[in-house]
């Protein structure tokens, strides 16, 4: 009776043995071709993902979402473990497993210092004019410091390198321990706007108005704010007629009587000009000559009245003085504050101002009030006599039409305060990025290179958002920059830099002979850049004609990564071309085994 073989079914049909042959059953699936092959691909498939990202937006995107993820990590450490077991599974090892192993532990090898290059090589930029010097090169990356309270460590304040919009710490602050700030977005680029609210110190009447087409469907208009009866209403750019926006809980009615046409003197007093032979006053000055225009404009020949022109009421009157001294002024209804005054003969300047006095209506006109109860009202009137009201009922946005121009008030304020507000804007080539972050009194900005002030958890600070600065160990100053065009086009053929370089100690690996803290005179131009320490200093790019720009690189990485790339390319040959360190390679025909043997 056999029972070794029953003895044998009886241990695998037991737990131990099922829990026993499960990770090794797991284990070979790893090591093994099927599982290798897909997560090669996946890996591949992901890094040129990471490699749109990054060309798009930038390597800080690229190793946050792809090379620098928990998934992408773990994916790259199963392919070590496949990589790890595959050549495990194969102890004891012979001669023959020469070129699999040294292929296999090379590639472990190129994914340890891509990661470690990832973390440690500097990619860095010095833009500099002819006869300035820095020491500092400036990343891609992006930093926030603590500038107040003044806590220094190593002699600079306390940094924090962003990463997405993971939360900024600053670890054991003196009296304050660890602070901790949450980041809530970050703007590529932002610009200035101008956003109207009601929290105004003083009454003042304002509305955001909407004309012409798709004026009913506009969600957002131009800001109008009131202006004073004798000023002129605001022309439209999308309609016929000018809007005036009057102030809350006043009138307006289209005045009967023209703008007066006068000269002011130094103390306020106004002269109406009249006819020509007119004296001015006491003032020794005698109006000599008045010309006035309805639809004035500026043409080739001066100031010339268009037939077909809007309507710009002007005037232009010539003063003559009793030594014999001639002025010209040019004044317009619309524009009362800046009129032309020429100097046309004689020395003595007249110090009057030719203006117009008393409300202006020149054009039709739509006039917006708005009464102590916040009610709306809307008064059309042309110069000619007629006279069309709108009265609001209540609803948000008041849409109406207006000589066939529809028309949208989307908002009413009666304490309107303009301010400048920082919004997210569309990328280009000049940028001013901002950092949102959390803090006791809510969101709040922090601005490109601009210190602010805010409160987390009861903590006064000052805060500056910035680009990552490193420390060179030289300074590297341009005496001079050359470049040189393709004949008959602006565009560059080729680009160099004199510059002098002072090392900040012994250089290693730098320019031979020199030493710590003498300066040296070096030339960088397309593909010879200046080494020490680790650092290539590279002719990137230029900017105008004396602006040079510099890329700096230092790798660590670079020579481990180097090795193990030429170790993988001695294994492939192994492979491929040695028959006795390795098997079943395609290039080297296999001799013929003995029978009842069979090649492992």
């Amino acid at each position: 009776m056999n029972t070794t073989g029953s003895s044998a079914e009886n241990s695998k049909s037991t737990i131990p043995g099922l829990l026993a042959r499960g990770p090794r059953r797991l284990a070979r699936y790893i090591g093994s071709v099927r599982f290798a092959v897909p997560a090669l691909a996946l890996a591949a498939a992901s890094m040129v993902w990471g490699t749109w990202i990054e060309s798009t937006q930038g390597r800080v995107a690229a190793a946050e979402t792809v090379y620098g993820s928990i998934w992408f990590i773990a994916l790259m450490a199963l392919i070590c473990a496949s990589l790890v077991i595959s050549v495990a599974l194969r102890y004891p090892w012979k001669p023959k497993h020469t070129g699999f192993i040294i292929v296999h532990a090379s590639l472990i090898s190129l994914i340890i210092i891509g990661f470690y290059t990832m973390e440690t090589k500097v990619e860095a930029r010095v833009i500099l004019e002819e006869g300035e010097s820095s020491s500092i090169a400036i990343l891609d990356d992006r930093w926030v410091e603590l500038l107040d309270p003044p806590v220094r460590v190593s002699g600079r304040p306390p940094r924090h390198v962003l990463a997405g919009t993971k939360p900024i710490e600053f670890e054991d602050i003196d009296g304050l321990g660890d602070i901790e700030i949450d980041v809530i977005d970050q703007w590529a680029n932002s610009e200035e706007v101008t956003r109207v609210t009601n929290d105004g110190s003083n009454p003042f009447h304002a509305i955001e108005i909407a004309g012409g087409g798709g004026a009913w469907e506009a969600e957002t208009g131009d800001w109008l704010g009131q202006i004073e009866p004798q000023d002129a209403a605001i022309p439209s750019d999308a309609a016929s007629f000018a809007v005036r926006v009057v102030a809350t809980g006043q009138t307006w009615t289209p005045p009967t009587e023209p703008a007066r046409l006068v000269l002011v003197d130094g103390a306020g007093e106004a002269y109406e000009v009249g006819e020509g032979g007119t004296a001015v006053g006491e003032t020794g000055w005698t109006v000599t000559f008045v010309e006035q225009l309805a639809r004035a404009t500026i043409g080739q020949t001066g100031l010339i009245d268009r037939p077909d022109g809007a309507a710009n009421p002007a005037a232009r009157v010539v003063l003559t003085h009793a030594d014999g001294s001639v002025e010209q002024q040019t004044g317009f209804e619309k524009f009362r504050d800046a009129p032309f005054v020429q100097q046309q003969s004689g020395e003595t300047a007249s110090g009057l101002t030719l203006t117009y006095q008393g409300p202006s209506f020149t054009d039709p006109t739509l006039a917006i009030m708005r009464d102590g109860e916040g009610r709306m009202r809307a008064v059309l009137a042309d110069p000619e006599g007629s006279v069309e009201t709108f009265e609001h009922d209540g609803a948000w946005p008041w849409r109406f039409t207006v000589a066939g121009t529809p028309v949208s008030i989307l908002q009413s304020f009666d304490r309107a305060r303009a301010s400048l507000v920082r919004v997210e804007a569309p990328p280009q080539d000049s940028v001013t990025p901002v950092l949102l972050i959390a803090t006791d009194d809510g969101e709040a900005q922090l601005v490109w290179n601009t210190p602010q002030a805010v409160t987390v958890d009861g903590t006064e600070m000052v805060l500056n958002f910035g680009p990552v600065q490193v420390q060179l160990p030289f300074t590297l100053a341009l005496k001079d920059f050359r470049k040189m065009d393709y004949p008959g086009v602006d565009m560059a053929m080729a680009f160099e830099s004199d510059v002098v370089v002072t090392p900040h100690g012994r250089p290693e690996g730098g320019q031979t002979g020199v030493a710590a803290g003498e300066p040296f005179e070096f030339k960088i131009h397309m593909n010879h850049p200046y080494k020490q320490d680790g650092w290539k200093v590279y002719q990137s790019s230029f900017l105008g004609d004396n602006l040079s720009v510099f890329q700096l690189t230092h790798d660590p990485g670079l020579v481990p990564m180097y090795v193990a790339c030429t170790t993988l390319c001695i294994g492939i040959l192994l492979i491929f071309y040695s028959r006795k360190l390795s098997f079943g390679h395609p290039g080297i025909p296999a001799p013929f085994a003995e029978s009842g043997t069979r090649n492992k």
